[in-house]
């Protein structure tokens, strides 16, 4: 029986795709109205800016750092980073939080898993800081009995280290854990791969479309709510 949930935050408790989108237009919005530089010279220094730092960082929490990405970029472009990278940033994350929603039916079934004392972990690749923010504007400071980030655990998903670190918040065995998450690799078959249950949040697409090698999978939390009611003594 699972007696704790633990949900990756990203594209799987609320919309990270559509706010990261919004948000660099934002930015790029900024950057050329100060700098006077076109759609194309921005975009191309940025994506150049991300590329640099992820192959030079590599799987690690750092390499996801928009500060890193906003420094580079302006470095790309010729100016002197300190002129405008901490508003970039601002820009980014003041966009970005302030336009977060939790997904439908997010809130009904932490508050069932609560009703039953089933644990809630939050699992999710990035800085400490700004998850942290993240689950404070969704509401959450209440809900989760356990955090882990990549940058804590000094892995990234899907390594066993990060899951195993979560098991140890927990002070729970990897069977009685269900892991929910939006990415089949580094989520589902991540946390499989360490021993604990697993979900595939994988939203308009339905369980007999998703469904392989024994993976469950549900594209909204209404599938999820009944899906776990069934692994939970009693029920939700």
């Amino acid at each position: 029986m699972i007696k704790a949930v633990i949900f990756d935050l990203d594209d799987t408790l609320y919309d990270y795709k559509a706010l990261e989108r919004a948000a660099f237009e934002c930015v790029g919005e900024l950057v050329r109205e100060r700098l006077g530089v076109s759609e194309e010279q921005c975009e191309e220094a940025f994506m150049r800016a991300r590329l640099a730092t992820k192959q030079k960082l590599g799987e690690t929490a750092t390499s996801h750092s928009r500060m890193l990405y906003f420094q580079k970029t302006l470095e790309y472009l010729d100016i002197r980073p300190l002129y405008l990278a901490l508003e970039m940033y601002e820009t980014y994350w003041g966009f970005f939080l302030d336009n977060m929603t939790l997904y439908p039916g997010v809130r009904e079934l932490l508050e069932a898993l609560h009703e039953k004392y089933i644990r809630i972990g939050v699992c999710t690749d990035l800085l400490a800081h700004i998850q942290h923010r993240k689950l404070r504007r969704l509401g959450m400071m209440d809900d989760v009995d356990c955090l882990v980030t990549s940058e804590e655990a000094g892995v990234e998903k899907p390594a066993p280290g990060i899951f195993k670190l979560c098991l140890e918040k927990l002070r729970l065995p990897a069977a009685a854990v269900c892991f929910v998450g939006d990415n089949l690799e580094r989520d589902v078959k991540g946390a499989m791969a360490a021993g604990l249950q697993a979900v595939w949040f994988h939203p308009g697409v339905s369980q007999e479309e998703t469904a392989q090698d024994g993976i469950k999978a549900v594209s909204d939390y209404k599938e999820l709510y009944e899906l776990l009611s069934r692994d939970i003594e009693g029920g939700l």
